[in-house]
């Protein structure tokens, strides 16, 4: 049974496991069609009271792919799922794949503009909509330039719209159970998953199917996932986190998935307890949320669990320690996979470095360069960039955009965007966004290092450092999302001060309800940079230079 026991070898998996997992499994239809003939009746999907075996989801979605050829999909037609999480949209998902179809993922969290921006770029045919969400999709159809079917997934009694050219999922399912299987090769489109947009409008990221089966295999590996592995999923299936790196990943492991539709901190340990959960994703503030929800017995009374994670060395070493749990961290995008980790072997021992991203994966080269593109000392800040050395294991293109797709690959490396470094022992740290780091007064200052910071205040709920011009040079600027209304601006300026240099100490306070965020966690701060300082912001120069005199001006 593929792949070999990754708890059972010290190190990386060598490059030719890679090689046979891309020959087991040339496409993702390959992959339920072999683990569906494997596990049989064992339980893949666990959803509420709903459980699904591999057989089951291998039949569901033939039965889909059966309809949608009927309904006249032809190989390479993009088709989108516009849905919250359920067994249903994976079972679309995989329906897409083997009726030759691409899948095309939408961010749930956009309407209007966005979502026609979304739907409209990849020019999709078909769409897979939840009936709570239809509401949305209602409002903009008229912008829609070649959505011809619309097909509902989700509880449909009390819909009754009278839409032209829309069927419900039961409707699609076709009563033969004869098994669709479209070839597809590595090369081929496995999804086209929308970019979070976080420096500007959404590209169209196309996956290939030798990606997601190599991201999968990395992801077994650095976690540990077996075929005993119980894999909770509560970010959203439109973001390759959930849908790859846990969903395809857990499949390929043999092992059982259970989905919930969202992150819910309250309940988040009591179905850890509840389902016996062995791995979890963690992104963005999962972590910090976690943190600040009161103690509880149920946080450490599990059995040995790991989660894939990327956090600071500070919340990294807090939740190992308050939640008994083991942390494996990676450097990852939509275009990459997941080219950085650790090997099963050093999580569990405990020699991953803690705040580290980990280190290369085999499949990759990955290297931290300057701006002229040669590499950096260890200890220097340069932009991470990744180079496969396995055919067709990043990302295809931009959609429509060959201009970027030719940039992105300069130098014959992809250019991640992200400031990354490097120690002496060849461990990757993430340093910033290139986009939002600060260059104050000749300085590079890493926003993400300010935050951290800045999250270790009790009465902070969420925190942002940002770049502004009021003059010639940038400033720091912060955006709080206070725990309490007694919080003010004086009082984390004294934070700030005890805590950090002199030149990252923030000039601009502003205090706002909630920060703009992307579904996966990511803020998005080209929102805030372009509002910029605004009425409500504090300017704390004054207070500064005095509290600093105070102190001796350190």
């Amino acid at each position: 049974m593929f792949p070999p026991d990754p708890t059972m070898k010290t190190g990386f998996y060598k490059e030719d496991v890679y090689m046979q997992a891309l020959e087991l499994y040339p496409s993702v239809v390959d992959l339920i069609k072999g683990k569906a003939e494997e596990n049989k009746d064992k339980t893949l999907i666990l959803f509420n009271n709903e459980r699904y075996s591999y057989k089951e989801t291998d039949e569901i979605s033939s039965r889909i792919a059966t309809g949608l050829i009927k309904m006249g999909t032809k190989k390479g037609d993009r088709i989108g799922i516009y849905a919250l999480n359920s067994p249903q949209w994976l079972f679309s998902y995989l329906g897409i794949l083997k009726a030759g179809g691409i899948p095309v993922t939408i961010n749930t969290g956009f309407v209007k503009e966005p979502l026609i921006y979304n739907i409209n770029m990849p020019e999709t045919k078909f769409l897979f909509v939840d009936t709570r969400l239809l509401k949305n999709y209602l409002e903009i159809k008229e912008n829609l330039k070649s959505v011809e079917n619309l097909i509902l997934i989700g509880e449909q009694s009390n819909i009754n719209v009278g839409i032209d050219n829309m069927i419900t999922l039961n409707e699609l399912l076709s009563d033969r159970k004869e098994n669709i299987y479209t070839e597809l090769k590595g090369h081929d489109p496995a999804a086209m998953i929308l970019t979070s947009g976080t420096t500007g409008r959404s590209k169209v990221v196309v996956e290939s199917n030798a990606q997601f089966i190599v991201t999968a295999l990395d992801m077994i590996d650095a976690g540990g996932v077996s075929a005993d592995s119980v894999v909770y999923i509560y970010l959203p299936l439109f973001h390759i986190m959930a849908l790859d790196l846990a969903a395809i990943s857990a499949i390929m492991a043999n092992a059982t998935i259970v989905l919930v539709e969202k992150f819910d901190p309250l309940n988040f340990w009591k179905d850890i307890k509840k389902y016996g959960i062995t791995h979890f994703h963690a992104v963005g503030p999962i972590f910090e949320m976690l943190i600040k929800q009161p103690e509880s017995s149920e946080e450490k009374d599990h059995e040995r669990i790991i989660a894939i994670a990327y956090a600071s060395k500070e919340v990294w070493e807090m939740a190992e320690k308050r939640f008994n749990i083991y942390i494996t961290g990676g450097y990852g995008s939509t275009e990459a996979g997941i080219p950085v980790t650790s090997p099963y072997s050093d999580v569990i021992n405990k020699k991953n470095k803690p705040g580290s991203c980990g280190m290369p994966a085999p499949p990759f080269d990955v290297e931290i360069q300057n701006p002229n593109g040669f590499p950096v000392k260890p200890g220097e800040t340069g932009e991470i960039v990744i180079r496969p050395r396995l055919p067709y294991v990043t990302f295809l293109e931009y959609y429509k955009m060959p201009e970027a797709t030719i940039n992105a690959f300069r130098g014959l490396w992809f250019h991640t965007g992200d400031l990354g470094k490097y120690d002496s022992d060849g461990n990757i740290y993430f340093v910033d966004r290139q986009k939002d780091s600060i260059r104050r007064r000749g300085e590079n200052i890493s926003s993400f290092e300010i935050e951290q910071i800045l999250l270790k205040m009790d009465e902070i709920r969420d925190a942002a450092a940002y770049p502004v011009k009021p003059d010639h040079d940038e400033e720091v600027m912060i955006a709080i999302v206070p725990k309490t209304k007694n919080l003010n601006a004086e009082r984390i300026i004294d934070f700030c001060v005890e805590n950090m240099p002199n030149f990252w100490i923030p000039n601009y306070i502003r205090f706002v309800e909630s920060l703009p965020r992307t579904p996966t966690g990511r803020v998005q701060k080209y929102l805030l940079r372009d509002q910029a300082i605004t009425d409500d912001t504090f300017n704390m120069k004054d207070y500064i230079i005095k509290k600093l005199k105070e102190m001796g001006n350190r």
